[in-house]
């Protein structure tokens, strides 16, 4: 037991004296700088981050104050805190606006954000800053390094948008009732707002069945009148997507529409 003790202790006397432990307690610039530069190659950015917090004010208003900026916000990102590295990028491009690394800076504050955009399901606030940040860098950088795939990202969270606005429509449709109109007018509106959308077809579908089911709930009266807006959206469904999964279910409800006029409204 106390060889294992002893061991313990030679092994945190060892540690506490290792080059990181010496430069964090090092009252030489130099020495801290010179080991973010070999924690930043061996990706240690959680212990780079500790070492630039106590040098970063030294270098403000100097020459070095740009790269070291720039290789902060890099550690933050690189240790995933995006928030900080977000603030941190965005403070770089305003604090050296003619400085090299410029783009790179706005393209990874920008993809901060896209790290922070939670899945579909949850509040997208973090994904439209996300898409606002991505644009601006597009816009300003057209032919830029990381603009391809600024576009792939720019996608990937407009698809992420989308599916939360259709979930939403398909919930309120599944839940039927008092619901069916808050579905048709959710549809209405997706099919408005997203119109490059993968669910368009799914999206077109719903609406036609939504306004079905409405239609056949509704007083007497005013059966014919919504039938026939269904009708609208059946011919639309069917001209856009002709090969749609959702065809036959479509068909269906149509042949249950033409028997419902022909049985009530041939006189």
């Amino acid at each position: 037991m106390k060889q294992i003790v002893l061991i313990f202790f030679i092994f945190l006397v060892l540690v506490s004296c290792g080059p990181y432990q010496k430069a964090l307690k090092s009252d030489d610039p130099n020495v801290k700088v010179s080991m973010i530069d070999t924690l930043m190659k061996k990706e240690k950015y959680s212990k780079s981050i500790d070492l630039f917090e106590q040098i970063i004010p030294l270098y403000r208003g100097t020459d070095s104050a740009a790269p070291m900026a720039i290789k902060y916000a890099k550690a933050l990102y690189g240790d995933r805190r995006y928030l900080s590295s977000a603030y941190q990028f965005e403070r770089f491009v305003t604090s050296h606006p003619l400085d090299n690394n410029v783009e790179e800076a706005i393209f990874l504050g920008a993809k901060s954000y896209y790290h922070m955009s939670p899945v579909y399901s949850k509040d997208q606030s973090e994904t439209n800053t996300a898409l606002i940040k991505l644009q601006d860098y597009i816009n300003a950088y057209p032919e830029g390094k990381y603009n391809e795939e600024a576009n792939v990202l720019v996608a990937e969270l407009r698809e992420k948008l989308d599916r939360k606005a259709y979930e939403i429509a398909k919930q309120y449709h599944h839940r039927g009732g008092i619901y069916i109109k808050a579905a048709i007018a959710g549809f209405e509106n997706f099919i408005i707002d997203h119109p490059g959308s993968n669910y368009l077809d799914d999206a077109h579908y719903y609406l036609f069945e939504s306004q079905y089911i409405y239609a056949v709930n509704s007083f007497e009266n005013l059966i014919p009148e919504r039938l026939a807006l269904a009708k609208k959206y059946y011919n639309n469904f069917a001209r856009r997507f002709p090969n749609s999964e959702y065809k036959d279910d479509a068909q269906e409800i149509m042949a249950e529409i033409e028997k419902f006029e022909s049985e009530n409204l041939s006189n």
